[in-house]
């Protein structure tokens, strides 16, 4: 089992999601935050919250669909700020909720890998902005990726039926929608964006995505619904998004969890190693947990140690089980024979039950015997 860890930024709100790949671990830990940066007199910097000395001299809001703007970002004060800068900021905010982070736990058995999320519609210069803004604060070894990608990458670890699907993202915010179509994972061309008011609708945006890449709705597996900012409050509205593209399209479709938690858990499930399967997989369960509690406390200390012992008790189960069958499933066959309806055989009444039992004997001592050499090895 490992961890990863899943931050985003949005416009209104943001999320750090800490999620395990292992099936039948605990739910993701989700921490939801105001996206307002509070930047207090002695320099500190906090998300959501107030300076670390207790006041705060200004505050930035709305940076996010300002990266990439030569004018940057007004704080409250008329102080002007690079807009990548300030969300490189937020996102090292969000992290700080997590450290100290602990030196095991991670997909390569070190500390646990970070992935953050940037707005599928993005131009590549935008994304280098961020990427330069996290080095440059001492943040190289978080990995970015699209929304879409981190959405994609929940679905397929938790709803998808087979693998290398061909899946749509229909992203809603305050200031209009973003279509991106992702397949087995990966980012197809660029996505489209339409501003709110535009006077289409979801299933015309959808479709002029595929038209596109010269696809039909036909070719699409999925879609998946999600929302940021006001819009995405009205749950009402999202379902009703996943419903006409469902109805008119033919297509199946679902609102992500949160709608805005789908990118940062997608991302946390990335960041624990999740790669898009090339065949049918178990599910983790991933549900959103909600609470706010400590990230830490999540990780096990001896992750490895538990994990086999785990295994070893389940598979000991599973054997045990499968005696209790195998005798029960004997029983059964025995009632239901009467040696004098049977024309085959001239045993007497309960002539076949010593075969009967002797063989489920033999079947319950092979079974016992692989148990053991399978609790020896683990």
């Amino acid at each position: 089992m490992s961890v990863g860890i899943g931050l985003r930024v949005g416009s209104i709100v943001s999320h750090t999601v800490i999620a395990s790949n292992g099936v039948g671990t605990p739910d993701p830990i989700v921490i939801v935050r105001d996206t307002v940066l509070h930047v207090g007199s002695d320099g500190s910097t906090v998300l959501g919250g107030v300076g670390q000395d207790g006041g705060t001299e200004h505050t930035l809001s709305g940076f996010l669909s300002r990266v990439g703007d030569p004018e940057g970002v007004a704080a409250s004060d008329g102080t002007r700020y690079r807009a990548e800068d300030v969300v490189a900021t937020a996102i090292s905010s969000l992290l700080h909720e997590c450290e100290p982070l602990p030196d095991h736990g991670g997909r390569d058995g070190g500390t646990p890998h970070v992935w953050a999320t940037y707005p599928s519609n993005w131009d590549s210069e935008s994304v280098a902005d961020l990427r330069e803004s996290l080095d440059y604060g001492g943040m190289p070894q978080i990995t970015l990726v699209s929304d879409a990608e981190a959405t994609c990458a929940w679905f397929e670890s938790e709803v998808a039926e087979t693998p290398g699907q061909l899946i749509g993202t229909y992203h809603a915010d305050d200031a209009g929608t973003t279509v991106s179509l992702v397949r087995s994972g990966v980012l197809v061309g660029r996505s489209f964006r339409f501003p709110a008011g535009s006077g289409t609708s979801p299933t015309a945006q959808l479709s002029t995505a595929l038209g596109a890449f010269g696809w039909l709705p036909s070719n699409l597996d999925a879609v998946i619904v999600t929302g940021d900012g006001l819009v995405a409050r009205d749950t009402v509205a999202m379902k009703g998004v996943a419903t006409a593209l469902t109805d008119r399209l033919g297509v199946h479709s679902v609102v992500g969890p949160g709608p805005e938690q789908a990118a940062a858990l997608g991302a946390a499930i990335l960041a624990a190693g999740f790669q898009t399967p090339a065949m049918a997989i178990r599910r983790i369960g991933l549900p959103p947990s909600y609470d706010v509690t400590e990230v830490i406390s999540a990780i096990p200390g001896s992750v490895r140690e538990v994990r086999e012992v785990t295994d070893a008790h389940e598979r000991s189960s599973l054997l045990t089980a499968s005696a209790v069958g195998a005798i029960q499933a004997v029983r059964d066959v025995d009632a239901d024979v009467d040696p004098e309806d049977d024309p085959d055989t001239d045993a007497p009444s309960g002539g076949g039950r010593p075969l009967l039992l002797a063989g489920a004997l033999a079947l319950i001592a092979a079974v016992a015997l692989i148990g053991a050499v399978l609790v020896f090895l683990l």
